[in-house]
């Protein structure tokens, strides 16, 4: 059997089978968005992201925007957490004839991610490969029983989410196919110039409201079937509450785009958490407090699966692996 086949999730899961463990380990491979360890009197929080020239940065991303892409992606793992960013690592696959200012103008994306979240870019490796790749680390730290975990959700809890949901998947479908349409400005800089919610998931985990949380960047479908799946409940979702920007409803209808393609493809950078229904409007007011914003979309209930307005639906998502 190829990989291709087997695909990204059974992959993770068959690698991450019977890993070493020990007692430091509060969530390991495979469990959250991030890994904890006991570190002292708080939780260290470390993740890794890779992407490759070939699968992830599409003719018309600017060498800053590619920077910007990989360092995002592994910040918002740790926002998933609900952890404080402390430091980026990033090693390089560099091809020979890669032009040094465009590596350069890489490492300013990248140094403008760090300096926005506060994690300083403190090392990595190079090598020589095929095509450019790059492979982000990032830690963070986060106090004890803090953590936004997968496996938290129970029935009762309100499903939220931070954002928008669908705007970075129509802003790639745009730039892949060299479309410059105007007025959807906002869906190409929803993929080029993505935000991590950190301070959300900061506000959410403060409230220390045994909350469950991931990111949205494989489709809130999928994100909504992993918590289901790690926290043995069923997620139902509201449709009509689901945050659509107007240009991306506009886009879609334009383009003869069903709007569960925005609900099941990746990109979106925003977090899906549950929170204790008694509990949710003071988590809701904390993340409004920094800033941000938390939109209820359903709620958790007994069973399995995820239901969008009462069906259950496939939760596949994007898969890196096929």
């Amino acid at each position: 059997m190829k990989t291709s086949e087997l695909g990204e999730r059974k992959l993770i899961a068959l690698l991450t089978r019977d890993l070493y463990t020990n007692r430091r380990v509060i969530s390991g491979a495979g469990e959250d968005d991030a890994a904890l360890i006991s570190f002292g009197g708080k939780e260290l929080v470390a993740t890794s992201d890779i992407m490759f020239a070939s699968t992830h940065f599409p003719r018309g991303m600017k060498p800053e925007h590619i920077g910007r892409k990989v360092a995002i992606a592994n910040m918002s793992d740790l926002a998933a957490t609900g952890a404080s960013p402390l430091a980026m690592l990033f090693s390089f696959g560099i091809p020979p004839q890669f032009e040094v200012e465009e590596l350069r103008r890489i490492a300013r994306g990248i140094d403008e991610v760090c300096s926005e979240y506060d994690a300083p870019f403190v090392g990595g490796d190079t090598k020589k490969s095929r095509e450019l790749a790059i492979c982000g680390i990032a830690l963070g730290e986060i106090g004890r029983n803090e953590a936004l975990r997968r496996s938290n959700a129970k029935a009762g809890d309100v499903v939220a989410v931070t954002g928008e949901i669908g705007n970075a998947t129509l802003g790639l479908r745009m730039i892949l196919g060299g479309m410059r349409a105007p007025g959807y400005k906002k869906l190409v800089d929803a993929f080029l110039k993505p935000k991590a919610r950190v301070r959300e998931g900061r506000a959410i985990a403060e409230c220390r409201a045994g909350a469950a949380g991931m990111d949205i960047t494989d489709g809130l479908l999928f994100s909504a079937g992993e918590i289901a799946r790690m926290s043995g409940v069923c997620i139902s979702l509201d449709g009509s509450r689901i945050p659509v920007s107007e240009e991306a409803r506009r886009f879609a209808r334009e383009h003869n785009i069903g709007e569960r393609l925005l609900l099941n493809n990746g990109e979106d950078y925003e977090l899906l958490v549950t929170v204790k229904g008694r509990r949710f409007r003071e988590v809701k007011g904390n993340v409004e407090d920094c800033g941000g914003a938390l939109i209820e979309i359903g709620r958790v209930t007994r069973g399995r699966g995820v239901l969008l307005d009462g069906k259950m639906v496939g939760t596949e998502g994007y898969d890196s692996m096929k």
